[in-house]
């Protein structure tokens, strides 16, 4: 069984939660960018894998380090490995990195020295990159970071470039595993009315992958169709 998402002490200063099914040929440079922001940051990974068949659990295996847990275990999709993987989480601060994606460097030392007082989340502009890492566009950020900003704009938060406290996030209620495509419209609308969301439209912290075989390019219309659901409930 997992842990409840419960209060722990915090002796790292961040947690990432990597969900991983078949993630293979971009596991290893997402992975390296998690690695590459330990300078100074304790940084805790947590790398869930639901029974990938294309040697991503192989390559894990190969390449383990201290700081980085690799969960091999059966899921009921994305958000429950993201809820599950939080429930396990002892960093102050937390994030969720797809395996196809990748954070720039110093993105986490910049959002743990933001995730201060009374900011609960930190978002920054995001690169959208191709399967084979060419630049496509920018995901310059919103401009409103209110509760009812984030309701009302037709863009969101860029999740990989976006991070939260781990209090936040116990207050607020975390992941919502009945969701498919919105899990991160939905923390966003939550956590930004138990705090502040700050906003960094001129620091790229991430690179988000579009490629064929993603979840949100396969069924785009249900995506929307979940955002919409989400902003109405």
């Amino acid at each position: 069984d997992e842990e409840p998402m419960v209060a722990r002490d915090e002796p790292y200063d961040f947690t990432i939660v990597m969900p991983v099914w078949n993630g293979m040929p971009w596991l290893s440079e997402a992975v390296a960018s998690v690695d590459a922001q330990r300078d100074g940051l304790r940084i805790e990974h947590i790398v869930f894998d639901a029974g990938s068949t294309d040697g991503s659990r192989e390559w894990l295996t190969a390449h383990p380090h201290p700081d980085r847990t690799h969960i091999f275990a059966a899921d009921d999709g994305q958000a429950d490995a993201l809820q599950r993987g939080f429930a396990r989480a002892r960093g102050r601060c937390l994030g969720w990195l797809n395996a196809d994606d990748v954070l720039e460097p110093g993105a986490l030392a910049l959002a743990a020295a933001a995730l201060v007082d009374d900011v609960v989340c930190v978002s920054g502009a995001c690169f959208v990159i191709d399967a084979d890492g060419n630049f496509v566009s920018l995901i310059s950020n919103l401009e409103a970071s209110t509760t009812e900003g984030l309701l009302h704009r037709a863009g969101n938060l860029p999740q990989p470039a976006t991070f939260f406290t781990r209090a936040a996030y116990l207050r607020c209620g975390g992941i919502d595993p009945a969701l498919v495509y919105a899990m991160d419209v939905d923390l966003w609308l939550k956590l930004s009315k138990v705090g502040r969301v700050v906003r960094c439209p001129d620091r790229v912290l991430a690179r988000f992958r579009v490629h064929g075989g993603a979840k949100t390019v396969q069924h785009a219309k249900r995506a929307l169709w979940e955002d919409l659901r989400v902003r109405l409930r």
